[in-house]
């Protein structure tokens, strides 16, 4: 402004000079007229006009300063401020003093301009954290917990509409609780727990809070749970150990009754210090395996196959069953879970039955039962007596199977694969029998169908011998066999065939029966085949039949039937009668098609 004002004085002192310069010029020519001519009108005259030429010129010239230097400046304004208005972003051009009035109004404008797109941009990042995030937000007013927004999340996920969430408070929803979550009631009535993270902040001289709600239902029913199990281990009568599975069982957590039964209760325990020396290695062995075998589908009981020794607080050894389940830890490394369950008087009954039993084993290799004994660690086989007479020899060296691998003499080839890999799931702990079907050879070549059924009579880490036995099922198999080429039969044959019992009620038919008669199986099982007959045969044919049938077995010949829509055919018919080993007659079929007349 300062430089204003002196370039407003200079301006107005060249104007002056000018002025002055000009009465000067009027005041020598006025001399001049003095000292030529006496007359004073003429001398007043020429002062006045002069006097007036001076003030014309003044007001001229002020005239001109006005509209150069405000009016025409002003009018720029307005157009830059115009145009500012429209978008148009102009450099400020007018004088001096004008120039610094136009850049601050440039300078406001933009700021302006940047705070309005700001303003812009904070209400698309509002909207979109609001309307289009899966983020559950709530706006609560700070004085009275009054809800002034939710997005549309939150919105969703109580259940009310927006509006009447604006119309409620933070109190209205929240349920008091001293659980780890907080307890807020939805539309329908349900109970969600969620964890609040509110942050306080101040808008428009209002205290606020900015919340963020998160859905914790399920970490809360998994806690829930988590304390149920819990309390039911610290309940139960079972001694809990977890342990990372290493070369030394360091206990990493213990149940509360630990002092009912183990002598240790120290956190650095290894378990293998309260083991029976003679159990450790078995029982780290069934562990491996129960690991090894976690989540497949062989995984189907979590006790371990035997009762473990761990020393008690008396000093003495008690017998405990054991259940095992394993998992990685955070960390990857294999966290085993061990239940113990008192097993002490059961052991020693279990012992008793066992040196009984172990007193009768010799007897089954001389009994009538197809017996035999497999050693897995040497692979000796050993057969009963009967089981050695039954497929033809004479005694055990006439036939010649001592060990696994002669198992080719007396089991069919194709069958070999079957027995070898039921005895390996059975040794890897795959399955607690064995059992499978196979093709036994006679000595004079013929085959017969087996059950094999055998079974350790203690676990294999005690001893390695398994006892079975082997039964004939070749009659069944026989059956299995004939039944199904009857089916096949039955169902593949073109003629139509029905069998009837001893008393002539239907039994079955096969789908050409259907197809020729129109009956199906339904309409005449248990009924008699007169269902079929026609007129055109009289009560003495009929019985020439069915004596053909009892004396020669068999009758065949042309016949006329009728079938369900009482349309009389032409057709060939046989009937044969079943006999048994008796000779007595147990079944008819009767086998019959259509001839085209």
């Amino acid at each position: 402004m300062r430089q204003g004002r002196v370039f407003l004085a200079s301006g107005l002192l060249r104007r002056a000079i000018a002025i002055l310069v000009i009465f000067i010029a009027m005041s020598i020519f006025s001399l001049y007229f003095i000292f030529s001519n006496d007359s004073v009108n003429s001398i007043m005259y020429l002062y006045f006009s002069t006097f007036i030429i001076v003030l014309l010129a003044l007001f001229l010239d002020i005239f001109l300063y006005i509209k150069n230097n405000i009016i025409l400046p002003i009018a720029n304004t307005k157009i830059f401020i115009d145009k500012l208005a429209a978008k148009e972003i102009i450099a400020p051009v007018s004088n001096l003093d004008f120039y610094y009035i136009n850049n601050s109004i440039y300078e406001f404008f933009t700021s302006w301009v940047c705070a309005e797109n700001s303003l812009k941009y904070y209400i698309e990042y509002y909207s979109l954290l609001f309307d289009k995030s899966d983020i559950k937000i709530l706006f609560i007013d700070a004085k009275d917990g009054s809800i002034m927004d939710a997005s549309r999340c939150a919105v969703d996920f109580y259940g009310y509409s927006k509006g009447e969430l604006l119309t409620m408070s933070i109190f209205d929803i929240q349920i008091d609780d001293k659980s780890s979550y907080k307890k807020h009631k939805l539309s329908n009535g349900d109970i969600k727990f969620v964890e609040v993270i509110s942050t306080p902040v101040s808008l428009y001289f209002n205290d606020s809070y900015f919340m963020i709600i998160l859905d914790a239902t399920k970490a809360q029913e998994k806690i829930e749970g988590l304390n149920s199990e819990i309390s039911m281990i610290e309940n139960n009568p079972a001694i809990v150990f977890k342990f990372v599975y290493a070369d030394e069982w360091i206990v990493t957590g213990l149940s509360s009754n630990i002092n009912l039964l183990i002598q240790n209760n120290d956190k650095n325990l290894d378990l293998k210090s309260i083991c029976h020396s003679d159990d450790i290695e078995p029982l780290s062995l069934e562990i491996k395996r129960k690991i090894k075998l976690e989540n497949s589908i062989y995984d189907t009981k979590k006790e371990l196959d035997r009762s473990y020794r761990f020393k008690l607080v008396s000093g003495e050894y008690g017998w405990f069953r054991i259940f095992v389940s394993s998992s990685k830890n955070i960390n990857g490394e294999i966290e085993v879970t061990m239940f113990l369950l008192d097993n002490t008087n059961q052991e020693i009954l279990r012992e008793i039955l066992i040196s009984k039993l172990k007193r009768h084993e010799s007897r089954i290799l001389s009994s009538n039962l197809l017996g035999f004994e497999y050693f897995a660690s040497s692979g000796v086989l050993k057969f009963s007596v009967d089981f050695v007479e039954y497929l033809g020899y004479k005694n055990s060296i006439d036939m010649g199977v001592g060990s696994i691998e002669d198992i080719y003499k007396i089991v069919y080839r194709d069958d070999i694969d079957i027995f070898i890999d039921e005895l390996d799931r059975y040794i890897d702990g795959s399955s607690r029998l064995v059992e499978c079907n196979v093709r036994l050879l006679k000595k004079d070549g013929k085959q017969i169908y087996a059950k094999i059924k055998a079974k350790a009579l203690d676990t294999l880490n005690d001893s390695d011998e398994i006892i079975g036995t082997a039964i004939d099922i070749s009659d069944h198999q026989r059956y299995v066999v004939q039944n199904a080429l009857t089916n096949a039969i039955m169902s593949s044959s073109i003629n139509g065939i029905l069998i009837c019992d001893v008393n002539g009620d239907i039994l079955d038919v096969n789908d050409s029966f259907t197809k020729i008669t129109g009956y199906s199986k339904e309409d005449v099982i248990g009924k008699k085949p007169k269902v079929l007959r026609s007129d055109k045969h009289d009560n003495v044919f009929y019985a020439k039949m069915w004596s053909d049938i009892k004396h020669f077995g068999s009758w065949s010949g042309k016949i006329y039937n009728k079938n369900r829509a009482g349309e009389v055919y032409l057709e060939h018919l046989v009937i044969t009668a079943i006999k048994d080993e008796h000779d007595i007659i147990q079944r008819y079929i009767a086998s019959f098609y259509k001839i085209m007349e």
